[in-house]
């Protein structure tokens, strides 16, 4: 199981926030320093926002070798989200409610971790439980929770 930390995003801008959200992971020691850019460099090859409904999320990450211990950092921006180039459809863009920045260190456990989130992303009381919290506690608990109860099939 990853730590699963939450975290109030700052930013308003998508490349601001992953910048943002990465150095937060490098300064718990869970990321090198490079690790905001490489997030960048990826997400504008291989975009990740999805249009789950009724809030979108997003679920930056990028290679394992800039991760140094497995996490979660789970975002809330606020009520407006970020922008993000959809998953599925090129040049179109969903306003990410929720952002789950991924830092796996190996391709197996990337795998496992995706899968377990996917199926927390599709719950949206999980979600709306996000963009409701009150405290960084309560985004790490509600995600725990539900990623603990999460299918990996």
């Amino acid at each position: 199981m990853p730590q699963i930390i939450g975290y109030k995003i700052r930013g308003k801008e998508r490349d601001e926030v992953l910048h943002e959200m990465a150095d937060y992971l490098a300064d718990m020691g869970m990321v090198k320093s490079t690790y905001g850019q490489s997030v960048i460099n990826r997400e504008n090859e291989f975009p990740t926002g999805i249009c789950t409904e009724p809030n979108a999320v997003a679920i930056p990450h990028c290679e394992r070798d800039g991760v140094l211990k497995t996490a979660i950092l789970v975002g809330q921006p606020g009520k407006e989200g970020i922008t993000f180039e959809r998953i599925d459809a090129d040049k179109e863009y969903v306003n990410a409610k929720a952002i789950f920045m991924l830092a796996v260190d190996t391709d197996q456990g990337q795998l496992e971790v995706i899968s377990r989130l996917m199926d927390v992303i599709q719950n949206e009381k999980v979600i709306q439980g996000i963009i409701d919290a009150k405290t960084c506690e309560d985004i790490k608990e509600i995600v725990t929770n539900a990623f603990e109860n999460a299918s990996t099939c």
